[in-house]
C-alpha cells in the first residue's frame, strides 16, 4: 500500500520537535561530562522539575503563562545548582563512580517526592504559543514544535560561541582537559563546576517547559523514564564531548523514535504494541557503541 508523502512527513516533524528537546538535555549531559567526566543521572529530573515548575506557576500560583515558563526554567536551573553544591562538590575527592551513583540517588529521591505531591495522575500542559501553525510542503508544524526547534538551535549556537569565544568558556574547556594545570594558573574549578551544572539544569528545565505541551500532559518522573535514555543516546551519538554532536544526535534520536512508532503502527496486529520507539533507541545506542564508540562527531582519544 502506498503511503502519501505528507503522512510519512508528519511523524517526521513530530520527531524533529521531540528530538530538539532531547538535544537540549543531551547538551547538558555533554557539558557535565566534558568538565568532570561524570554522567549525570539526575538530568531527567531537571526536565521533570522544569515541567512541574511551569505547572505550579500557571495552575497553582496563577501567573501569566510566560512567567510560569520562567519559573519552570528556574526550577531546573536551581536543581542543577543544588545538585552541584550539595551532592557533587562534597564528593570532589571521591572516585568518579561515587559521584555517578550520587546523581542517580538524586533522581531516586526526587521521583517519590514528585509522586507524593502529584500522585500518579498526569499533569496538564498547554502550549506556550497558541495558533493554528503553518504548513510547510504540505506538512503541519505547530507553533510549539517550531518553538522547541528554535530553542535547540539558539542554545547550541550560544553554547558553541560561549565555549569557543569567551574567556570563561575557554576556562571551562581547559578544566575538562587539564584540571591540575588549570588550578595552577588560577582557574577556580568550583566556580566552573557550578556554572556547568547550572547550565545543564537550565537546559533541562527549558526542555521540561517545552516538551510536555507536545503531548498535552506529563507525569512525575517522566524526565527519567521518557527523556533520559533518549538524551543519553543523543549524547553518545555526539561522542559525549561534542555540543554540535549532541545537537545532531538529538534530532536523529527523535526522528528514529517517531518513524519506528509510525511504521510499527502500520503493521497488522501490531498497531497497539507499546514501546517500539524505545526499542529502536536501544538498538541505535548499542549499534553506535559497537561500530563507532566515539560517536558521529566525537574524536579518537
Amino acid at each position: 500500500m502506498n503511503v502519501p508523502g505528507f503522512v510519512v512527513a508528519q511523524p517526521l516533524v513530530f520527531g524533529l520537535a521531540n528530538g530538539a528537546a532531547f538535544g537540549l538535555v543531551a547538551i547538558g549531559l555533554v557539558l557535565i561530562y566534558k568538565s568532570s567526566r561524570v554522567f549525570n543521572f539526575a538530568a531527567g529530573e531537571f526536565v521533570t522539575l522544569g515541567a512541574f515548575g511551569t505547572y505550579v506557576g500557571s495552575s497553582v500560583v496563577k501567573l501569566p503563562y510566560p512567567l510560569a515558563m520562567v519559573v519552570g526554567v528556574l526550577f531546573g536551573t536551581a536543581a542543577g545548582l543544588a545538585t552541584e553544591r550539595l551532592v557533587v562538590r562534597p564528593l570532589n575527592d571521591r572516585p568518579k563512580v561515587t559521584v555517578l551513583v550520587a546523581t542517580a540517588a538524586v533522581a531516586i529521591v526526587l521521583i517519590p517526592f514528585e509522586l507524593m505531591i502529584g500522585k500518579v495522575k498526569p499533569f496538564p500542559a498547554r502550549p506556550a504559543i497558541h495558533g493554528v501553525g503553518v504548513k510547510i510542503l504540505g506538512v503541519y508544524v505547530s507553533p510549539q514544535q517550531m518553538l522547541i526547534m528554535l530553542a535547540l538551535a539558539l542554545s547550541a549556537i550560544g553554547l558553541a560561541w560561549f565555549f569557543g569565544r569567551t574567556d570563561l568558556g575557554l576556562a571551562t574547556l581547559a578544566t575538562s582537559q587539564e584540571p591540575t594545570a588549570s588550578r595552577l594558573v588560577g582557574i577556580r574549578l568550583n566556580r566552573i563546576s557550578l556554572l556547568t551544572w547550572g547550565t545543564a539544569g537550565f537546559l533541562g528545565g527549558l526542555a521540561g517547559v517545552l516538551l510536555p505541551p507536545v503531548t498535552s500532559n506529563f507525569t512525575a518522573g517522566f524526565g527519567t523514564t521518557s527523556v533520559l535514555i533518549s538524551a543519553f543516546t543523543a549524547a553518545v551519538l555526539g561522542g559525549m564531548t561534542s555540543i554540535p554532536g549532541a545537537f545532531v544526535g538529538g534530532i536523529v534520536v527523535g526522528i528514529v523514535q517517531a518513524m519506528a512508532q509510525f511504521n510499527v503502527n502500520k503493521l497488522p496486529g501490531l498497531h497497539d504494541l507499546p514501546g517500539p520507539n524505545s526499542v529502536a533507541i536501544l538498538v541505535v545506542l548499542v549499534g553506535v557503541l559497537l561500530v563507532r564508540p566515539t560517536g558521529i562527531l566525537g574524536k579518537e582519544a
